[in-house]
């Protein structure tokens, strides 16, 4: 709302207009008796004008304004990215190339006889020290022993997961949760892996197991998906067969484990 330069008009107009009146010819004009006007009453001005705040010494009667009221702005809240606060199962799926060609033979800690050691996947423990490392989970990096078991009439080479208690082997295109196991126990100077493909195996391959119609198996290890796993070299297949995700995947470039001579 705005107002002229000499300010708010006054409170009140007086009385509004007359209708315009149209003559009627039938019936002549009537004049009332003339009266003058009333005169407004007469206010003396005050003696003091009167101070009105915040108009910077001024003594006119303030402007109207309007004060808004209280508004809500939404302000946006910093997020911190640092720390997840989810989890997800989402697998990475990296170069699954053999790149651990000639990998020298990793053992637990410290040395021990070369032997299959009898136990069961949640006792196995105590061979830490003896155990032959074989490989890696891909997603939590924790070690995979080689060891053997036996299934439908096989005794086949397979992994052991020593964090998570649990062994598997291959038979059949599934993984195969196994309980008693066998786990490989060497000296880390004596053995060696070593490249190979297509169901062939170097000199000094160590056998894993047999068949139950008495082909021997080897033992092998492949990459898929940022691991690297043990599993069973079927040289008569052509291939290495790990377990992975209750399936058994199929490698035709692997790692054979061999004895020095």
């Amino acid at each position: 709302m705005s107002y002229p330069p000499q300010g708010p008009p006054p409170p009140y107009y007086g009385p509004p207009p007359p209708w315009p009146h149209t003559p009627n010819p039938h019936h002549p004009p009537h004049h009332p008796p003339h009266h003058p006007p009333p005169q407004p009453p007469h206010y003396p001005p005050p003696h003091h004008p009167p101070h009105y705040p915040f108009d910077h010494g001024q003594t006119s009667a303030p402007y109207p304004y309007f004060v808004p009221g209280t508004m809500m702005i939404p302000v946006p809240v910093p997020h911190d990215t640092s720390q997840p606060t989810y989890v997800t199962n989402y697998i990475y799926h990296g170069d699954s190339s053999n790149t651990t060609a000639g990998a020298e033979v990793q053992i637990a800690e410290t040395s021990g006889d070369f032997d299959w050691v009898p136990t069961t996947a949640t006792t196995a423990g105590h061979l830490t020290g003896k155990a032959v490392l074989g490989g890696h989970e891909g997603w939590d990096g924790s070690p995979l022993w080689v060891i053997r078991a036996w299934h439908n009439g096989d005794l086949m080479p397979g992994k052991l997961s020593v964090r998570h208690n649990a062994a598997t082997v291959t038979y059949n295109a599934k993984e195969i949760p196994v309980q008693n196991i066998e786990v490989l126990c060497a000296k880390p100077e004596n053995l060696r892996w070593v490249p190979a493909s297509s169901g062939n195996v170097p000199p000094g391959a160590i056998p894993g197991g047999r068949t139950a119609s008495g082909e021997t198996l080897y033992v092998g290890r492949a990459r898929h998906q940022l691991s690297i796993t043990p599993g069973k070299v079927h040289p008569s297949h052509n291939a290495c067969y790990i377990g992975f995700g209750g399936t058994e995947v199929v490698h035709k470039m692997y790692d054979v484990l061999c004895r020095l001579s």
